[in-house]
C-alpha cells in the first residue's frame, strides 16, 4: 500500500487540471464541499463505538483484516478499523445530496456508519444494506435508531445469497458500495452483477482499491471494462460511472 500511496501522491490531480466538465464538477462541487455535510450527530455514534470495549463474534465471509483474525474482536476495534472515515463519509453524503440520489446499495454494513452517511444526507434514499455477521449488524441497527433513519433496509447473509433481494423493487440503481469481501473474484462478481442493475449516470464505488494485490487487479480490469467510460481514483475508493456518451478517460483525484 505503500508504493500505491507513492504513486497516487504524485500523480494526483486537482481542479486545473480536469478537462472532463463532469469530473470538474464532481471534483469541485462535492469533493470540496463535502466537508459541509453535518455528521455531528454520527460522529458522536463513532465516538460511543469506540469506548465500546465489548466482544462479538464476528463471522467474517471476506479476505478478513490484515491486523486480527481472531472470530471474536471488540466493537472498539471494529470501529477503528472498519469504519468509514468521516471525510469519506462526508463524500457519500454529498453525491446523494447534489445528485438527488434516491436508491443505493452498500455491500458490507460493518457498524453502519457508511450507511448512515447514505441515509442521513436524504431520506428519499432508500438504502439496502448487506452483512455477513449477525451480530455486528445488530449494533448497526441500533445506530440505525438512534439516527432515526426511516430509509434504511438490511439483509443480514452471505452477500452471494441475497443480490437479487438487495435490488429496490426491481429498479436499475443510483448509488453502489463495494465495501466487503475484498479479494479479486468477489469483487469483480459483485461489480459485474451490479453493472447490469445500474444506469448510464450511476455512481458504483469500489472501497479499498489499494488495499492488496487482488483489488488492485480487480480495480484494473473494472477501469478496463468497455462500459466505463469515467472512472476516479481517490486512493482510499475507486468511483466508476458509465456515462457512454463521453471518451473514455481515468482520473486520479486529490483528496
Amino acid at each position: 500500500m505503500f508504493k500505491s500511496y507513492l504513486k497516487y501522491f504524485f500523480t494526483a490531480k486537482g481542479a486545473h487540471s480536469l478537462h472532463s466538465p463532469f469530473v470538474y464538477q464532481f471534483y469541485t462541487e462535492v469533493m470540496k464541499r463535502s466537508r459541509y455535510f453535518n455528521d455531528s450527530a454520527i460522529r458522536e455514534i463513532r465516538k460511543e463505538l469506540i469506548r465500546n470495549k465489548s466482544e462479538i463474534e464476528l463471522l467474517d465471509l471476506g479476505a478478513g483484516s490484515r491486523k486480527n483474525t481472531e472470530s471474536k474482536r471488540s466493537v472498539s476495534e471494529i470501529a477503528k478499523v472498519s469504519g468509514i472515515r468521516s471525510k469519506y463519509g462526508r463524500l457519500l453524503a454529498r453525491m446523494v445530496e447534489f445528485y438527488q440520489l434516491k436508491s443505493s446499495v452498500e455491500l458490507g454494513t460493518s457498524l453502519g456508519l457508511g450507511t448512515s452517511y447514505l441515509a442521513l444526507a436524504s431520506f428519499e434514499n432508500k438504502v439496502v444494506t448487506l452483512e455477513g455477521a449477525p451480530e455486528v449488524l445488530k449494533i448497526a441497527e441500533a445506530n440505525f435508531k438512534k439516527l432515526g433513519l426511516p430509509n434504511v433496509h438490511t439483509i443480514s447473509g452471505n452477500f452471494y445469497d441475497n443480490l437479487e433481494d438487495s435490488l429496490v423493487n426491481g429498479e436499475l440503481l443510483d448509488l453502489v458500495y463495494i465495501d466487503g469481501n475484498h479479494t479479486y473474484q468477489a469483487t469483480m462478481d459483485y461489480f459485474n452483477f451490479y453493472l447490469s442493475h445500474t444506469h448510464d449516470d450511476s455512481f458504483i464505488i469500489i472501497d479499498d482499491i489499494h488495499w492488496s494485490e487482488e483489488m488492485e487487479r480487480a480495480w484494473e480490469e473494472i477501469l478496463d471494462s468497455p462500459a466505463i467510460h469515467v472512472s476516479m481514483d481517490l486512493f482510499r475508493m475507486g468511483i466508476v460511472c458509465k456515462k457512454s456518451t463521453q471518451a473514455k478517460q481515468h482520473f486520479v483525484l486529490r483528496f
